[in-house]
């Protein structure tokens, strides 16, 4: 996520106290999907935060790796985030976790996230997510996406939206792909090099019609087409 005008959600940390009382009990789900629950983030997810971060696996795939397994970095972004939300309504990092079945507890999985990304425009936006190793493989990065492109063009009225990755990670490419972005060549994301791709609002109307089956098999065909590498299996 790019620095913003406002306390960005990745910001270092200040002096300032964190006063998060208010954010303490976890609220309630906004979105919901079949396997896959988002909410905002609150007091109670610091350990699974810091735990997340502390995996040498994610952070190897990361852009703006940021130093959340440190608990004042992380404890800072619990602050940011929760006055972002605010200030930016509809937009945001949320805590994703697997949906309930039976009386089971949910589990965290990661978090999806609809952020700024002034370099290419003042008004556009970025589809992002990380995802806990365990849940890598088991297409919650397709069901997230879908969730929030879904967002995205029916409720926020976003005519184009971007997302970034490492354009070594075979399996975010492969996942855009299935999910409708076309890859826009390379550029320059926070002092590493990042791989940006966008899907037209219209061009995702027409696309979620199809069945997840039938996106996977035109993404993989078009990506061999094209020379592009890509790991489709890892979102099915």
């Amino acid at each position: 996520m790019r620095r913003m005008a406002m306390a960005s959600p990745l910001s270092a940390a200040t002096d300032e106290r964190p006063d998060l009382a208010r954010t303490a009990r976890p609220p309630s789900p906004w979105l919901r999907g079949e396997r896959l629950h988002l909410r905002e983030f609150c007091a109670n997810d610091l350990g699974d935060l810091m735990r997340m971060h502390a995996d040498p696996r994610l952070r190897a795939h990361l852009l703006d790796d940021q130093p959340l397994d440190r608990g004042i970095t992380a404890l800072q972004f619990l602050v940011n985030i929760s006055h972002f939300y605010r200030a930016r309504e509809g937009l945001g990092i949320w805590h994703a976790s697997s949906a309930q079945v039976g009386a089971g507890a949910a589990r965290f999985v990661g978090w999806f996230n609809l952020m700024p990304l002034p370099s290419r425009g003042e008004d556009a936006v970025e589809l992002g997510s990380r995802l806990v190793p365990e849940a890598w493989g088991g297409a919650l990065a397709m069901e997230g996406g879908e969730l929030l492109l879904d967002h995205a063009v029916d409720r926020l009225d976003l005519t184009r939206v971007w997302a970034t990755c490492d354009p070594a990670n075979r399996s975010a490419r492969a996942c855009l792909a299935a999910l409708g972005f076309s890859e826009r060549g390379e550029d320059d994301y926070d002092g590493r090099l990042g791989l940006y791709a966008a899907i037209e609002a219209d061009h995702w109307r027409a696309w979620r019609r199809l069945s997840r089956r039938e996106r996977l098999r035109a993404a993989r065909t078009r990506r061999q087409r094209d020379g592009q590498p890509g790991d489709e299996e890892s979102c099915a």
